[in-house]
């Protein structure tokens, strides 16, 4: 039988149980990967669960929610009683609250967010840190988004705390993979604008093509890092514009 890509590189994935998370997951396990699933709806979790039932002991979900520093200890938990290390951490659970303008936003909406969409990540990286340091090649992987962009939060008027989010988890990737540079790889992964419940039916992306961005950021090579992906592609984290002659 041909060994996958992923051969027993232990991952967890957040969000795993829909979306771009479950298709991730889905990719990850096909290529020999073993994954640790976490999500915060036991429904769906459960759902995802019986999914990967083929798998057997290669999944093993985790219900936490990643606003919660017990979540996130939940985890961490699980990962040092199955693995004692870790490869791959993907930081992709999030929210979005909505298209409010700043003024409009609520200050409860703006706190949830960021507390899932900022908190979470760097929590999850924090205590997941002394694990990934025994991993082979490991890398954390911070789904972020076009909306986050410097261009993006310079221009857009609605979606203003998601928009926020992102663009902070685009510096909290920054300042970890200055920390953790020749240690561990972080990088923000760009998933494009995806059919999914938060993307809406008119994305013109599905949950297979981020999933496949994503295992290309995995494949890379180790001294990547700090950088902003779409799969194998880099983005530029600020667009220069072109100057004309007069």
């Amino acid at each position: 039988m041909k060994k996958g890509r992923l051969a027993g590189r232990r991952v967890v994935i957040t969000g795993a149980s829909r979306g771009v998370g479950f298709q991730t997951a889905t990719r990850f396990l096909a290529e020999g990967a073993k994954v640790i699933g976490v999500a915060r709806n036991r429904a769906n979790l459960a759902r995802a669960a019986r999914a990967f039932k083929a798998y057997g002991r290669q999944f093993q979900p985790v219900l936490a929610d990643m606003a919660s520093p017990a979540g996130v200890a939940r985890v961490a938990g699980a990962v040092r009683r199955r693995w004692g290390a870790l490869d791959v951490l993907l930081n992709n659970a999030a929210v979005n609250p909505g298209h409010a303008p700043l003024a409009g936003e609520r200050d409860a909406a703006m706190e949830s967010t960021l507390h899932i969409n900022v908190l979470g990540p760097h929590r999850m990286t924090h205590a997941l840190l002394p694990f990934l340091r025994k991993g082979k090649h490991p890398r954390v992987i911070n789904v972020s988004s076009g909306a986050g962009s410097d261009e993006s939060v310079s221009t857009g008027t609605n979606m203003s705390a998601y928009r926020l989010s992102k663009w902070c988890l685009n510096g909290l990737t920054k300042l970890w993979a200055a920390e953790l540079k020749g240690k561990v790889s972080v990088i923000a992964m760009d998933p494009g604008w995806v059919k999914t419940d938060m993307g809406g039916p008119s994305a013109p992306d599905s949950p297979t093509m981020s999933a496949e961005r994503a295992l290309a950021i995995v494949l890379l090579p180790v001294s990547v890092t700090g950088t902003y992906q779409a799969g194998a592609r880099m983005i530029p984290w600020v667009k220069t514009r072109r100057l004309t002659r007069k």
